[in-house]
């Protein structure tokens, strides 16, 4: 090292030593390295005579000597003194009782629920089975009455282990360490790898020994180690996960517990079986190996099934309001905060709304009752009064039911069942349902895609088609009736099955499934036939989640239910951002949502006209097999919404259950109550790319210029520009030239006269013709050309009314964006729309 160097390395040294010389705790460490320098030189000095000191700066060696010394006794008065390192006060440890409530408020600010851990309670060690310590030592600490808080022969294992591994695959954290981790974890944070942390847990763990004995300590340990679920202690733990007292607890069910402090989450019972049987296992053969049990009993308690409680006990208050809402919040923050989301109260800023909370309760509750009460045919099924105490398996009718915002995804509504004392299951986030044809939009979304258009004709044919294994599938309609060809928006509006099947067949269905999961179905769909009609299973969440993408003409929002989490500082803990992802093509999303509002307004969506929604609204209906399962997914510019109704173990609601008879009612029910008193919701806006021509329905092909289709009406059809069928004149000869607009709109003032003066006769009789002249007036204003009776009606234009509203400019016209020339639009029935899946008689070999 060259001497510049050397002088530079020293002034950073001196600089270094400034800095630390003004802080508080550093001021007589430094002083203490100065004085010890300094009789360091002094002592070498008189050793080594003057040229040995005017030498002093060459070599470091003194220094190094008196900053070693100074440390080493800085950390022994330390290491005395834990007060100074930031140690808790150990002496209150057998006081304490972990957890606390955490304060949910609504997407306006209020409080409405308290989110607390499983009710604590304290087992002394003598009254626990001998196992039971056992099981945790066995595999936390088995050296734990040998040490005084530090094993040192762990920690250097550990250190061997962690330097070939070239990573920390190793801790040596004991009992004592991991009882002072759990209990001051603002002072010790877990997740925090640092020396000084590491350093200062191994001091508490030592001021802990010398203040408690080995079975104070075992027992403070077990009373209040973190479990998951809320459940702090072995007691809170065994009633949380098997239903009854810690003192109770078989081996097998000790050794699942012991498996648990080193990741509540990922050795969860519920969650991951299989893990937790593994590591129970694991558990069992240590207390074997370490002569805990015989290896007999381990063998034993390793062929015991898992048997875990299917729901957490009803220890736990019922929350006053939006339970299923709740706990959906409880599982996603247990998740992303652990046990943190106890150890101190929080501010939880969800994106409930109240008032549409209490909305889908009252009105699924309502329908579900209906249902029972024979308003939609023989029920045969278990009523609602009649359901089993708390705690076992309701049989009677549930349902689920959800409102997600569209730009956002924040979660408004939350219904997971009929009754939560009864059944915590939560239907709306976790139930794997068959959507049946509330799946389809996906397969006509690809299609539109790939350049198919709207008024483009497909079979409605039987159909056999071949599956793995030799079986043939025949699909069949509701009804089992075909109709040899239909539109493939008539196909998609009255719900027909066999054209769905053709249309996923010809486009893809690995296409179909690759779609429906970027928009945000995330369970498995097969790859198969029968999924385009929805035979893959799928939660509600998912189900709406995935829909944002239509609403929200191709961008897709990801559900949430919390905004973010702030301690009681207001210090910002978790701030969770919306997330908004492009999934499909704005044009392709505007048609399908024009599809789905014509299944909404003449379709086996009309339902939610009849249940008073007369809003813009889109949306589709789903049946499985047998009425097992009744939904509706539908859908404004603002919300996304989705109604279930079935059993938890599928068997059909009634002999005629649809979702468009059953489902579909609520949903426009509950939309007409949350719209109240509030503006009016805006419609979709039609990308450029949307053009409309008149098409001959006949064929599905635009007509030219001047034509007329070769039977029937013409009616305007939308399509995406560049995927317009070819033009066509079906006759032959283009239809003479039609009036000028001077002559259509004469025409059009002189019909509107006639319906005036129609309207005056009615109301005031044979009067004098002046009132009859004034209401002329008063409506049209007096015409300025003559009327002539040989020129017909102006046709609508394009633009003259708004998409999916009702209302007309020009009367008469039908309702809907595809309009038929001439005719009204006129709510067919509700023909259902039952999905056959290869357990029906129509799988044949």
């Amino acid at each position: 090292m060259s001497g510049t160097a050397k002088r530079a390395d020293r002034i950073g040294v001196v600089r270094e030593l400034q800095r630390c010389a003004e802080m508080k705790i550093f001021r007589w460490p430094v002083a203490a390295f100065y004085a010890l320098e300094q009789w360091v030189g002094s002592l070498g000095a008189r050793l080594r005579g003057p040229a040995t000191r005017l030498a002093q700066h060459k070599p470091n060696a003194r220094q190094v000597l008196a900053a070693s010394l100074a440390f080493v006794l800085f950390l022994g008065i330390l290491w005395q003194r834990c007060g100074v390192l930031g140690c808790p006060a150990v002496g209150q440890l057998s006081a304490y009782r972990p957890g606390g409530g955490s304060v949910l408020l609504d997407r306006d600010g209020r409080q409405f629920a308290i989110l607390s851990p499983v009710e604590h309670a304290v087992v002394p060690l003598k009254e626990l089975p001998k196992y039971v310590p056992q099981a945790f030592m066995a595999v936390e600490d088995k050296r734990f009455y040998q040490h005084s808080g530090i094993d040192y022969r762990r920690v250097f294992g550990s250190l061997l282990a962690n330097v070939k591994a070239g990573s920390v695959a190793q801790g040596f954290s004991t009992i004592t360490m991991q009882l002072a981790r759990n209990v001051w974890p603002d002072r010790l944070p877990g997740a925090q790898r640092t020396l000084k942390r590491k350093l200062l847990e191994i001091r508490v763990a030592i001021e802990i020994e010398r203040k408690f004995a080995k079975d104070e300590i075992l027992e403070l340990y077990l009373n209040n180690i973190y479990f998951g679920g809320g459940a702090y202690g072995i007691e809170a733990a065994a009633r949380n996960y098997f239903g009854h007292s810690a003192r109770h607890l078989s081996l097998d069910e000790a050794a699942v517990l012991a498996a648990m402090p080193k990741s509540p989450r990922s050795y969860d019972p519920r969650r991951n079986p299989e893990q937790s049987a593994t590591r129970r296992n694991l558990v069992l053969e240590m207390m074997a190996a370490q002569g805990h049990i015989d290896a007999e009993k381990a063998q034993a308690a390793r062929a015991a099934r898992l048997a875990v409680r299917r729901e957490p006990p009803p220890e736990r208050e019922k929350p006053s309001f939006a339970p299923y809402f709740v706990e959906a919040v409880r599982r996603e923050l247990e998740d992303r905060l652990g046990e943190d989301l106890y150890t101190e109260p929080l501010r939880i800023h969800t994106t409930l709304d109240r008032r549409a909370q209490e909305i889908a309760e009252q009105e699924l509750s309502r329908q579900l009752r209906a249902v029972e009460s024979g308003e939609y045919g023989r029920f045969r099924g278990r009523r609602y009064s009649s359901a089993p105490d708390p705690g076992g398996d309701p049989e009677y009718l549930q349902g689920a039911a959800l409102l997600v915002q569209v730009q956002t995804g924040d979660i408004l509504a939350l219904v997971g069942g009929r009754d939560f004392r009864q059944s915590r299951f939560d239907r709306a986030t976790r139930a794997l349902r068959q959507p049946g044809s509330a799946f389809k939009p996906f397969v006509f979304a690809v299609a539109l895609g790939d350049g198919y258009a709207p008024s483009q004709h497909i079979a409605d044919t039987p159909l056999r088609m071949e599956l793995p294994g030799g079986e043939v599938w025949e699909p069949k309609n509701f009804g089992g009736e075909f109709e040899g060809d239909v539109t493939l928006r008539e196909a998609l509006v009255r719900s027909k099955n066999v054209p769905a099947v053709r249309l996923a067949a010809a486009v893809g269905i690995p296409d179909v499934i690759r779609l429906a999961r970027r928009a945000g179905i995330r369970s498995p769909i097969p790859d198969l036939p029968s999924a385009a009609i929805g035979t893959g299973n799928v939660t509600p969440l998912d189900l709406t989640a995935a829909y944002t993408a239509f609403a929200g003409m191709g961008e897709a929002s990801t559900p949430r239910g919390v905004t973010r989490v702030e301690d009681a500082d207001g210090n910002v803990v978790w701030d969770n951002d919306a997330e908004v992802r492009r999934v499909l093509d704005p044009a392709v999303a505007y048609l399908v949502t024009n599809l789905l509002a014509d299944a909404v307004n003449k379709g086996t969506g009309a339902g939610v006209r009849r249940g008073g929604y007369s809003g813009p609204a889109a949306g589709k209906t789903g049946t499985t097999s047998g009425g097992a399962d009744a939904w509706f997914v539908g859908y404004t510019p603002d919300v996304v919404g989705t109604v279930w109704m079935g059993f938890d173990n599928p068997k059909p609601i009634l002999r005629d259950a649809t979702g468009g008879r059953l489902a579909a009612p609520v949903w426009g029910r509950i939309m007409r109550r949350v719209t109240r008193n509030r503006a009016p919701s805006r419609e979709w806006i039609a990308p450029k790319q949307i053009h409309r021509a008149a098409v001959d329905p006949s064929t599905g092909l635009v007509l030219a210029q001047g034509c007329r289709p070769e039977h029937g009406r013409a009616v305007r059809e939308l399509f995406i520009a560049g995927t317009e069928p070819a033009s066509a004149c079906p006759r032959g000869t283009p239809e003479p030239a039609g009036p000028g607009l001077l002559a259509k709109l004469i025409t059009w003032n002189e019909a509107q006269f006639k319906r005036a003066r129609t309207w005056v006769a009615s109301r005031f009789g044979n009067e004098k013709p002046v009132r009859e002249r004034k209401a002329r007036e008063r409506y049209l204003g007096a015409p300025k050309l003559p009327a002539r009776a040989d020129v017909p009606a102006p046709a609508l234009p394009a633009d003259s009314r708004r998409l999916f509203g009702e209302e007309a400019v020009i009367p008469d016209m039908p309702p809907g964006s595809a309009e038929t020339l001439g005719t009204s639009g006129v709510a067919q029935p509700d023909p259902g729309d039952r999905v056959p899946t290869p357990s029906d008689s129509s799988l044949v070999r």
